[in-house]
């Protein structure tokens, strides 16, 4: 998703700081890191070509958002090389591992990975932003909750619990900001056409053959799982003068699967 969002953005004009936990290839060797290399992704390198391809301005930073000083480091250098920052755009995620198992099979570690690049990845981002877009008296925060943080799904605790959390944070942060010009919104994806949807179902496939009551992604009413485009263009309209008088929302982007 972090590549359509890049691509959107710079289609609109837009110059684009993009993050990332390494520079190509794939982040790690594990099963979502060999999907990604299916699908031709090759990390912030491949990136940056295309949005340069754009006639954009991109840099590309390695890091860490869980970790404050990353997280300061990221917005100092976006600001040293364009001089301001209109979006912040949280979109990093824990891969998926084994936090995915019954809550009481959860290890301590993989637990903490989930909150910590989630959760608190969120929250760092946004605290080092925050000043600058005070001081500018304008700015726009888009965070990447889901569905899953409005419904609670089985082995999926500590990712519940992270989006249940962005959502809230949202929510505070957009209370906060609303009378300084700056909004606050979170999107909620349901099942997304990515390499982290081939390798979880993959995973929930052998699960429902060993657990014929596991859980199993199905298409929602639309017929058809979310494409990153989708995501995308909702986060395009949160950073829009179209979303002027929308903060503190979290709106579903899921084919209908989660009403409310």
């Amino acid at each position: 998703m972090g590549r359509a969002i890049s691509v959107a953005f710079a289609r609109a004009g837009a110059d684009v700081v993009a993050t990332d936990v390494a520079v190509g290839g794939t982040r790690n060797e594990n099963e979502e890191g060999l999907a990604e290399i299916r699908l031709g992704w090759k990390g912030l390198d491949s990136l940056a070509g295309e949005l340069q391809g754009l006639g954009r301005r991109v840099l590309t930073l390695v890091g860490d958002v869980s970790r404050a000083t990353d997280a300061e480091r990221f917005i100092a250098d976006a600001l040293a090389r364009f001089g301001r920052i209109d979006v912040l755009v949280n979109n990093a995620a824990a891969p998926h591992g084994a936090d995915r198992r019954l809550l009481w099979e959860v290890p301590e570690d993989a637990w903490d990975l989930v909150i910590d690049v989630n959760l608190k990845g969120t929250f760092l981002m946004s605290r080092a932003v925050i000043p600058h877009m005070l001081s500018r008296g304008s700015g726009r925060i888009i965070n990447m909750a889901s569905v899953s943080g409005k419904r609670g799904t089985a082995r999926r605790g500590a990712y519940t619990a992270s989006k249940f959390g962005v959502i809230g944070l949202t929510q505070a942060m957009a209370q906060e900001l609303a009378a300084h010009g700056i909004t606050v919104n979170a999107i909620c994806p349901g099942s997304v056409d990515t390499s982290r949807r081939e390798s979880t179902s993959r995973r929930e496939r052998a699960l429902a053959e060993r657990d014929p009551n596991a859980p199993v992604l199905s298409l929602p009413p639309t017929g058809r799982i979310a494409r990153p485009d989708d995501i995308a263009r909702l986060a395009l309209f949160f950073a829009s003068e179209h979303s002027d008088h929308i903060t503190g929302q979290a709106w579903n982007v899921d084919g209908g699967t989660v009403m409310h």
